[in-house]
């Protein structure tokens, strides 16, 4: 039986051959160890004493036969006739062709042998597709092929040959002489005498040589007809329709007439060179330009450059080695004088067939006027040069024509990058790559990339350097449809407006200020004076009360708080009258703090605030001022307090920095302040909440204090904070050096 043919060419790995040998009871008696990979079992598995039903078993499971019903093919295998030779290939699921070969033996049972026939398969596929692609290439041919034998009788032709040859269909039979083809051809197409003597003879292969001939038939169509020998002694003749190259040919020759009669009329000279470097073509504005130093047709290039420098027509004196280089480098045009004062310009080229063309053209005219506006150039360039300003010119094309030396500077590009021709926009992006623009200017310039976008600005502007120059612009237009854009240092101006601008905000800003402190002031020296006038009321109308003690308290407290306010007050005047005295000295910290933590203590349970004071490390003494120092934590841990909601957190902690300092930090669970108005916390009379009805009472000066005072003992305090996060507060005082640290 066998299986379906192959799908494709691709040949997998050969097996082995593989034999099994049955006695009379069917049973393995000997199995070749391929035996074992091809039925996919472990290698060095002995199969000896297997039976014949499972070895087909085990067959029909190990894919052998293709895909199907296993047990469907292991029947078949069981009900092949072993009694005699027998041979079945088979198709396996993995693709390859198995051959089952099988004998009887002498004594009872068969040998039976396994074969990889997959090669020969594929090897026979391949034969028939390629006999397949011949015979549709042949077929499908646009060529006209005809095959004869020894004698010149034909034995086959393609299906192209007759039109081709303008026969009627079946004119083309085998067996058919040359003789009788070209009398066909003959009849059906009207050839003149010595055309149809040279066809029959290129059916003939006269010489036994191969012949390749053109025929243009009278309609118009040209074919190429090629005979040549084969090796049996036959003929082959092959047939194309070359009409349309033949038309190329005859468009290509108008042309060539068409272009010598333009090289004729051009005003410029043309010289055409072949691969040999050898004259081809010159045309008569050539000779006219280059009078004194004519060419001839077939002359050698190094031939013409070795005349030219013999007449000493080179002014720059080049070796002729130097001129040929000059000659065969296919660059720019190339410009240079005479020696009769003309100037030429010149550029050589590479063509399809190796050789060069170089054409000349008299530019003294041109050259003239190139110098002359040169000179124009340079003067005008002097005057934009002596202006005080920056100056760019830009035609209707927003292109640089002209710009001085200062203006290179003021729009921070460097001097080459002004280069006349230059678009505005790439002035532009090479600003915005350097990043001469600010965060608003890069995204207006992203914005307007396109330069059909593009609008020019005309009017003034003024932008900041990144180098904090201010550069006024101004864009006016000019008559041509381009524009005049000037650029003008008004930094100085910038400045003095901007330092009387500064004093007039300041000046704003304190008289603001001292608004605000006489509202504050107002209100927090009458709340505790209305408390003394009224528990004094009270005293005064039942001094023998039961609230005697209670009233005084109270009256106490009011006057310490106006007390603390007025010291305040007073040291706010001393830190602007001069410098603070300091009395510094080294400090144990631990017992600063350890202080200033059960002092707040009272006040932290009042307001229901945790007062911790974290664990000490182990610290460098502090040169500070107690007193000093002291008040600086009162009012950091006051502040701290005030800010914190009920059920929150104060830590003060310490830490030695490796710089040679401790900090020292006061740090809250509060509300926190904004990081842009942080600094705005250490002016004076400065409420973060200027209203009266703000929720935290005090006079806004202890920040302004706790600071003022930390720089006379040397120290410096700064805040970190943020809205909803707390605010720690760091003071970082000297360490004093050769001191045993303490904890």
């Amino acid at each position: 039986m066998t299986g379906a043919a192959p799908t494709g060419l691709e040949e997998p790995e050969a097996l082995p051959p593989a034999m099994l040998v049955y006695d009379g009871a069917w049973q393995v008696r000997f199995a070749s160890p391929e035996i074992n990979l091809l039925f996919g079992q472990p290698a060095g598995a002995s199969l000896v004493g297997r039976s014949l039903e499972e070895m087909t078993r085990w067959a029909a499971y190990a894919g052998i036969c293709g895909p199907g019903d296993p047990e469907a093919q292991h029947q078949a295998l069981m009900a092949l006739d072993r009694s005699r030779p027998g041979r079945r290939t088979f198709r396996a699921t993995d693709g390859r062709w198995i051959e089952i070969n099988y004998a009887p033996l002498p004594e009872g049972g068969c040998v039976t042998m396994f074969v990889d026939a997959t090669p020969h398969r594929l090897g026979e596929a391949r034969a028939l597709g390629r006999l397949r692609l011949a015979e549709t290439a042949l077929l499908g041919c646009p060529f006209g092929i005809g095959l004869f034998d020894q004698d010149g009788r034909l034995r086959l032709a393609s299906p192209s040959c007759e039109p081709l040859l303008g026969l009627p269909p079946g004119s083309l039979r085998p067996g058919l002489g040359q003789d009788a083809i070209a009398g066909l051809i003959a009849r059906h197409r009207v050839l003149p005498a010595d055309e149809a003597a040279r066809l029959e003879r290129s059916l003939r292969l006269d010489g036994g040589r191969r012949q390749d001939s053109i025929f243009r038939w009278q309609d118009g169509q040209a074919v190429r007809l090629i005979s040549q020998p084969l090796p049996d002694g036959g003929t082959m003749s092959v047939i194309d329709d070359i009409t349309p190259m033949q038309q190329v040919e005859d468009e290509a020759r108008r042309r060539a007439a068409l272009l010598n009669g333009v090289l004729a009329a051009l005003p410029h000279g043309v010289c055409v060179y072949g691969p040999d470097q050898r004259l081809r073509h010159v045309n008569a504005a050539y000779q006219a330009i280059m009078r004194g130093a004519e060419v001839t047709v077939g002359e050698h290039l190094s031939e013409i450059i070795a005349r030219r420098a013999a007449l000493g027509t080179f002014l720059d004196d080049a070796t002729p080695e130097e001129v040929f280089r000059r000659q065969t480098h296919f660059g720019p045009p190339r410009t240079r004088p005479r020696r009769d004062g003309t100037v030429i310009s010149a550029i050589s080229a590479p063509l399809p067939d190796g050789g060069h063309i170089s054409v000349i053209s008299d530019v003294t005219a041109l050259h003239r006027a190139q110098t002359d506006a040169r000179h124009r150039a340079d003067l005008l360039q002097v005057m934009l040069d002596s202006m005080p300003h920056g100056v760019c010119l830009f035609d209707k094309d927003a292109r640089l024509t002209a710009a001085n030396r200062l203006a290179a500077p003021m729009i921070g590009l460097p001097p080459e990058a002004l280069q006349p021709g230059t678009p505005l926009q790439e002035l532009k992006r090479r600003q915005l790559d350097s990043g001469e623009f600010t965060a608003d200017a890069q995204f207006h310039h992203r914005a307007s990339q396109a330069p059909d976008e593009m609008q020019i600005r005309l009017g003034r502007y003024q932008r900041t350097r990144p180098d904090g120059r201010v550069i006024e612009v101004s864009s006016d237009p000019t008559a041509e449809g381009g524009f005049i854009r000037t650029y003008r240092d008004v930094t100085e101006e910038h400045r003095a407006r901007a330092e009387i601008e500064r004093a007039r905000i300041a000046a704003e800003e304190a008289d603001a200020a001292k608004s605000r402190f006489l509202a504050t002031m107002s209100h927090e020296l009458r709340t505790p004076l209305h408390a003394v006038i009224g528990f004094s009321e009270a005293l005064q109308a039942d001094p023998n009360g039961a609230n005697v003690e209670e009233f005084a308290g109270t009256i106490l407290e009011a006057g310490r708080h106006l007390l603390s306010l007025i010291d305040e007050i007073l040291e706010v005047a001393q830190v602007g009258t001069g410098p603070l005295p300091a009395q510094i000295r080294p400090l144990h910290l631990p017992t600063v703090l350890g202080n200033m933590v059960r002092l707040m203590g009272t006040a932290a349970e009042e307001a229901r605030v945790a007062l911790i004071l974290d664990p000490l490390p182990e610290l460098p003494r502090a040169l500070a001022e107690e007193r000093r120092l002291r008040q600086v934590l009162l009012n950091l841990i006051s502040n701290a307090l005030k800010f914190t909601p009920q059920g929150g957190e104060v830590h003060v902690s310490a830490e030695a920095l490796e710089e040679g300092v401790v900090e020292l930090r006061v740090s809250d669970s509060g509300i926190g302040i904004d990081p842009e108005q942080v600094e705005r916390a250490f002016e004076p009379f400065v409420q973060l909440e200027p209203t009266h009805s703000r929720r935290y009472a005090g006079s806004g000066l202890g920040l302004y204090l706790a600071r003022a005072l930390s720089r006379a003992m040397g120290a410096e305090l700064r805040l970190d904070s943020a809205p909803g996060r707390g605010t720690v507060a760091r003071l970082r005082l000297p360490a004093h050096q050769h001191q045993e640290q303490t904890a």
